[in-house]
């Protein structure tokens, strides 16, 4: 049966190939560029199906020779050039292979995947670790199983935050003038570009969007957990991208801190809506999930793995939280998400107050 998976999948496999060719992986800076710092690669670990497989780089032959093992049964050993060479041919494909957001095959694998006992592309995972991966770690000396999630740009920019119910923000118009004609209205504009738009006539017709609420309480205390007022910054961030049309995150922070509406004091040079919302990304990134009780744990213990467009593969270990929180932070919009799946974008009235919701979905730019 031959192996199906998107491009974003198959960029997993993709990691495998390139780092254990390689044997490390580089370091990136916030923009994305490889650096030369690199981690020395000594093991991949994989479950897929119910199979743990485990490729280690064997040092104590006279060449490197890459160990595919199960349960300390060795299967197969075979050259770590293979691997590097793959790894071109699986990113060729890659690039080529699929359209939109489908599952595609690349037969051309179907020998090599045979012989490494890969019988899914994407390994098993009860946490957001897509790989985890054996480093020699210079920090410590010593040699620790990460685990890293995995983002590709390979394809279509991948999301960092998915919009769901969980992620819907409830807002309260704030008008002492606001009728049921001005909400008819409001809700008449359709096509594309109609939630920005409707913002805009709603400010137009003086009407503020004042945060009321989270539709789920577990992601608004998931946010309490970062800062106690991060559900109404990221409110605030939310509803004034659609009124200025401008949806990138860092430019939206740089408005916010100038409008100031937490009323912090920046006497002394203190960036307090850039660090919060770094700190925000950071924690996405590696674990909180929106509607499921965080208790402020990564699951990503290692941190985050990028394949850029040009095959490059670079990581953001844990240890380097500056140049993740910068890549996050530098690289990231909000995206208006599905208006029939989430039920947002809409003025409605509940008990003679009119509401307005706006789900939050963050997407690398």
């Amino acid at each position: 049966m031959a192996i199906t998976a998107n491009k974003g999948e198959w960029s997993e496999l993709y990691v495998l190939f390139k780092i254990l060719g390689e044997k490390k992986i580089h370091a990136g800076d916030g923009n994305l560029k490889k650096l030369e710092t690199y981690y020395p690669v000594l093991k991949v670990l994989r479950d897929e199906l119910k199979r743990h497989l485990e490729y280690t780089i064997d040092k104590d032959e006279n060449k490197d020779i890459v160990v595919i093992a199960e349960n300390g049964v060795e299967f197969a050993r075979i050259d770590i050039a293979s691997f590097l060479e793959q790894s071109k041919i699986l990113f060729s494909s890659i690039k080529k292979g699929g359209e939109g957001k489908g599952a595609f095959e690349i037969p051309d694998m179907d020998e090599f995947l045979n012989k490494i006992r890969c019988q899914k592309v994407k390994a098993k995972s009860s946490d957001k670790s897509d790989i985890h991966i054996m480093i020699h770690d210079y920090h410590t000396g010593m040699a620790p199983n990460l685990g890293f999630s995995i983002k590709s740009e390979a394809g279509a920019a991948p999301t960092l935050l998915n919009a769901s119910n969980a992620t819907r923000f409830i807002y309260e118009i704030d008008s002492d003038s606001f009728t049921d004609e001005m909400m008819n209205k409001v809700n008449e504009i359709s096509g594309n570009g109609k939630f920005l738009e409707r913002v805009n006539l709603l400010t137009e017709m003086g009407a503020d969007l004042k945060f009321s609420k989270m539709e789920n309480s577990v992601f608004e205390n998931n946010l309490r957990m970062i800062d106690s007022c991060m559900p109404k910054l990221m409110a605030w961030m939310l509803a004034d991208c659609y009124k200025n049309k401008k949806m990138n995150i860092k430019a939206a922070v740089g408005r916010i801190t100038e409008a100031n509406p937490l009323k912090y004091d920046f006497s002394d040079g203190h960036d307090f809506y850039g660090y919060k919302v770094k700190s925000l990304m950071v924690c996405i990134a590696l674990g909180m999930v929106p509607a499921k009780l965080w208790k402020g744990r990564y699951a990503a213990t290692g941190g985050y793995i990028v394949v850029k467009n040009n095959g490059d593969v670079v990581c953001f270990h844990i240890y380097d939280r500056n140049l993740l929180e910068d890549y996050l932070f530098n690289n990231t919009k909000f995206e208006t998400p599905s208006s029939s799946r989430y039920n947002m974008g809409k003025v409605y009235k509940k008990d003679s107050k009119y509401y307005f919701d706006l789900a939050m979905q963050i997407r690398f730019v």
